[in-house]
Order: C-alpha cells, then sequence, then structure tokens
C-alpha cells in the first residue's frame, strides 16, 4: 500500500511538469511532500515520508533538500576529571538550534557548490551561523553531554567555531535528529526528483521547513519553500502539555503513581 501511494505521488509530480515549462520563469521548480501534518500519538514510533517533485533540468544538475525543525536551545556539558572524579567543567547553551536538520543532495555538498555558494544558501550546519552562550556554574547542572535549562547564562551570545558545531553535529546526529545523505536524492530524467526521509520517534514537535534547492554548475538555479507541521496528538499531547505548564503538580504525581504501582506489585507477589 506504501508503495503504490509513493508511485502515484511520482507519477502526479509527473503530471505537474507540462505546467511547469509552459510557466517556467525564475521559479522551474515545484515540490510536496506525501504528508505535510505529522501526528505523534502514544502508538507512534517514527513515520517515513515522501519528499517529491519536478524541476526544469539538465545533465549534471543537482539537487539538495533540507528539512529543519523548530529552533531550540541545547545545553552541552562538557566533563572532565577532578581528583579523579568525573565533574562538569564547562556547560554552553547553544541558542536558536534547529531541533532537526537533514540534508539530502544528489552528491556531497562540497562537490555540488564552493564553501561560499553553500554559505550564501544558508546550506549545511557551518551555514547556520550558530551561537552559544556560556553559563554560569550551578551545582544541580549536573554532568555529562546535552540535557537543557539549569544556572543563568553569563555574557553575550558568542559565534560557534567550527570545531564545537562539529561536535554539536555529531551528538544530534547519534540520537538521529542531524543527518546528511550525499546520496539521498534521486532524479530521473532530469525532471522528476524524490527522497525518503524518515522522522524518528523523538522527533520534536513543531513547525518545520522543507527546502528543496537546484544547482547548475556550482550556482543556485532556483528554490522553493515548503511547510509541514509535526504536533502531539490524543493522550499523549495531554500528558505533554500537563507536564510542561504544571510540572510540580505531574512531579508530585509521578511520584504518587510510582508509589502505589510499587504497592500494587507488593501485594499482587505476597498473594501468590
Amino acid at each position: 500500500m506504501i508503495r503504490q501511494r509513493l508511485t502515484s505521488l511520482i507519477i502526479a509530480a509527473a503530471c505537474l511538469m507540462p505546467s511547469l515549462v509552459a510557466h517556467a520563469g525564475p521559479e522551474r521548480l515545484v515540490a510536496d511532500l506525501s504528508n505535510d501534518q505529522v501526528a505523534i500519538t502514544s502508538s507512534y514510533h517514527g513515520t517515513e515520508l515522501l519528499l517529491f517533485g519536478a524541476f526544469e533540468g539538465q545533465d549534471n544538475d543537482d539537487v539538495v533538500l533540507v528539512v529543519s525543525g523548530p529552533p531550540t536551545k541545547l545545553a552541552h556539558r562538557r566533563s572532565d576529571k577532578v581528583a579523579g572524579i568525573w565533574v562538569n567543567v564547562e556547560t554552553n547553551i547553544w541558542q536558536n538550534t534547529p531541533g532537526f536538520y537533514h540534508i539530502f543532495s544528489t552528491r556531497p555538498l562540497a562537490e555540488i557548490a564552493s564553501p561560499a555558494v553553500l554559505a550564501k544558501a544558508q546550506l549545511g550546519p557551518a551555514a547556520l551561523s550558530l551561537e552559544y552562550v556560556s553559563q554560569a556554574k550551578d551545582a544541580n547542572s549536573g554532568n555529562g553531554h546535552g540535557g537543557s535549562n539549569a544556572g543563568a547564562s553569563n555574557g553575550p551570545a558568542k559565534a560557534a567555531t567550527p570545531a564545537m558545531i562539529n561536535d554539536l553535529g555529531r551528538n544530534m546526529t547519534d540520537i538521529g535528529l542531524w543527518a546528511e545523505r550525499s546520496d539521498g536524492v534521486s532524479i530521473q530524467r532530469n525532471t522528476l526528483f524524490r527522497a525518503t526521509l524518515y522522522l524518528p520517534k523523538n522527533v520534536p514537535p513543531g513547525d518545520y521547513e522543507v527546502r528543496v534547492v537546484h544547482f547548475r554548475d556550482g550556482q543556485v538555479m532556483s528554490q522553493q519553500t515548503t511547510d509541514m507541521t509535526v504536533a502531539r496528538k490524543g493522550f499523549s499531547a495531554m500528558v505533554y502539555d500537563f507536564a510542561h505548564k504544571y510540572s510540580m503538580l505531574y512531579g508530585i504525581f509521578a511520584v504518587v503513581f510510582a508509589v502505589f504501582a510499587g504497592w500494587l506489585a507488593a501485594v499482587a507477589f505476597r498473594r501468590k
């Protein structure tokens, strides 16, 4: 059923080609999603979407697709040994960092265009102009990498170095929220393109931007942006909203529920 639906979407894109060529202007590209409204329910364990479209291409043209998620703040903590004990020695808070960032292209970005062109087109983590602020030390901030909140920022935002961006990208890639696939876009007859996007179970809810960029001879020919929404639905949405709006009550409820579950288990085993 899924394969049939994907095939029908490719055929639909092909049907758009006559109109595309007839009205070709500055925008020589059309793109769409198989589903632009993704619902996260209690049974959600990830989903697969099709990014597809049509363009007025030639031999050796390239297509790059970027799916970027809602901006968020991320805490990056660096630990080191002090007197033989691992402790948090540095905490940086990334500002307005994409919580989800996947890039698909016909070949590696470095082979498609120069760093200057990629930076102008805002393609790749290095072109995101990421910034961070140093966080004041907090005894309750914890150790390790990742996480958020805790402590207060210390000083103005600073531009991230390439090494820091690489570390951030590696951490986000390990949990499936950032990815780069240099062979993720397939092109047929210089007119149709497609890519398969997988949204993992830990995908953050919010508004997403899907951008398609058409390259020729290292230069941007055209591009188009499509919106996508990932939202929590059903019981999971109720729990999520309650936990964030009434965090103290949620914590109390969680403790009471854990105690009750433990007592219930003890009673059940005692009867056996």
